[in-house]
């Protein structure tokens, strides 16, 4: 009971100071370079500082890391279990049997628009972005090393397709969470994020092709073709050894629980290792755990392979750790009630300007937790649910906000466990980010539906558009 009475609620001034402040430690520590581990880390310290000045019992604040962790353990060991897959799939010649025939087939001038078209692809028929990344994706930046194309500009037309197949999947975990939340049927979700994602789609596609025919025109014939002998002098290159990744979405097709699909892929790449490479077992299982490494005495392609392996997502990792733990402890602070209620909600007075608040809310919830797309989804909703029930707006508006702005973030925070997930997968810095176009689009969509009444419905299921927004 003391500790209930000693506890404090905080103010509207506390919960803003406290916002700034946390999001200023994070943002003055990663630009003075130091590592986002740590970074994040100091995030954790102002966040215990905060609920240590509410008075909040640490028992209580402990009790929620535990869940959140809980909760975030799944995907965790899909994390482990990526690096594995990556480390196995060099080896075996899976990569380099998409690298090599995607450089014989793909021209420079596509290929930033078709890695955004085929990651878009693989995250629809698999329901993950992070698996789309570390297959399709990791090809693309293969192929893109050797054309004169910017590889972040690449890898922004990457995260731009997974993310958008991601949305969009009837499989994904955020477009289930997002649909079952709000308690709107799942092909009612998705038939409304089609509003805000098609056009946004379209627009970014336009985008990665103008930006590929500018880049992608000149290419180094004399390095393609050097980087292919490579790959063949030290690989056997077939065809057969692209099926782990067909696999990997057909297991997801046929709804197969993804670490039971990757545990399939690794063991299926493993033998494929042994039959087609000649690889030892041990050494096969050293290349799952450290990363695969080899040196073909061609130096633009030992980067290209030397990587994947549990070792490479320890960072990762420890980041995902250490950014639950900080969600977890700002979510018992309820500073973020607070920001919604106090700051948030009192500017809303239409439909427009709710959606706007919306995604704002689902953009601070993101870079508050390091990028939690699930706790952005959960609490938004439970903030905003009301709200919308009393402005007479469908809940289907609600639930595609969600993903607009709550899921797409996800890897455009620096800090955040996806973009370390992408730079570590694809060996590049976060530079990528202002290339992400397809994720600033959609939102902006979001507003002209909103504005428009276009793709808007009332709580009857009426359309809105006829109506002033």
């Amino acid at each position: 009971m003391e500790n209930t009475k000693s506890r404090k609620q905080p103010s509207t001034v506390f919960a803003v100071v406290s916002f700034i402040a946390i999001v200023a430690v994070l943002i003055i520590m990663i630009n003075l370079g130091v590592n986002t581990t740590l970074s994040v880390f100091a995030g954790v310290i102002m966040a215990v500082i905060v609920t240590a000045l509410l008075g909040i019992p640490w028992k209580e604040t402990e009790k929620n890391i535990i869940s959140v962790a809980a909760d975030c353990m799944p995907t965790f060991l899909i994390v482990i279990m990526v690096g594995m897959l990556v480390g196995i799939w060099m080896a075996s010649g899976t990569v380099p049997s998409l690298m090599y025939y995607g450089m014989q087939i793909i021209s420079p001038k596509i290929l930033v628009p078709l890695a955004f078209v085929l990651c878009g692809l693989t995250s629809e028929f698999t329901g993950t972005s992070f698996g789309s990344v570390a297959t399709m994706g990791l090809a693309m930046v293969g192929i893109a090393s050797t054309t004169s194309i910017p590889i972040p500009l690449v890898v922004g037309a990457i995260v731009s397709g997974a993310w958008l197949g991601d949305k969009m999947s009837p499989l994904s975990d955020t477009t289930n969470l997002a649909s079952g939340v709000s308690k709107v049927g799942l092909y009612d979700h998705i038939h409304s994020m089609m509003y805000t994602t098609l056009p946004a789609g379209i627009v970014a596609l336009i985008l990665f092709t103008i930006a590929g025919l500018h880049y992608g025109g000149n290419m180094d014939t004399a390095q393609q073709q050097l980087i292919m002998n490579t790959l063949a002098d030290n690989f056997h290159i077939s065809l057969i050894l692209i099926l782990p990744c067909i696999l990997v979405i057909l297991i997801s097709v046929f709804r197969l629980p993804s670490l039971l699909g990757m545990g399939l892929a690794v063991v299926i790449s493993t033998i494929f290792g042994l039959v087609f490479q000649g690889v030892g077992f041990v050494q096969l299982m050293d290349y799952a755990f450290n990363g695969f490494s080899i040196k073909t005495g061609v130096a633009i392609v030992d980067p290209m392979l030397n990587r994947g392996g549990v070792l490479s997502m320890s960072e990762l990792l420890v980041t995902f750790m250490i950014a639950s733990v900080m969600g977890a402890i700002i979510t018992t602070s309820g500073i973020l009630d607070v920001l919604a209620k106090n700051v948030l909600l009192k500017f809303i007075k239409n439909k427009s300007i709710l959606v706007l608040v919306t995604l704002i809310y689902c953009y601070i919830v993101n870079f508050l937790t390091a990028g939690g797309q699930t706790v952005a989804i959960i609490v938004t909703e439970q903030t905003f649910e009301t709200t919308y029930k009393d402005m007479n707006i469908s809940r289907r508006v609600l639930s595609r906000t969600l993903e607009d702005a709550g899921t797409l973030s996800a890897p455009i925070v620096p800090w955040g466990v996806a973009t370390i997930y992408v730079m570590g997968v694809l060996g590049c810095s976060n530079a990528y980010i202002p290339y992400a176009w397809f994720i600033f689009i959609v939102p902006i969509f979001s507003m002209v539906c909103a504005i428009t009444g276009i793709g808007m419905w009332d709580a009857d299921e009426k359309p809105l558009r006829t109506k002033k927004a």
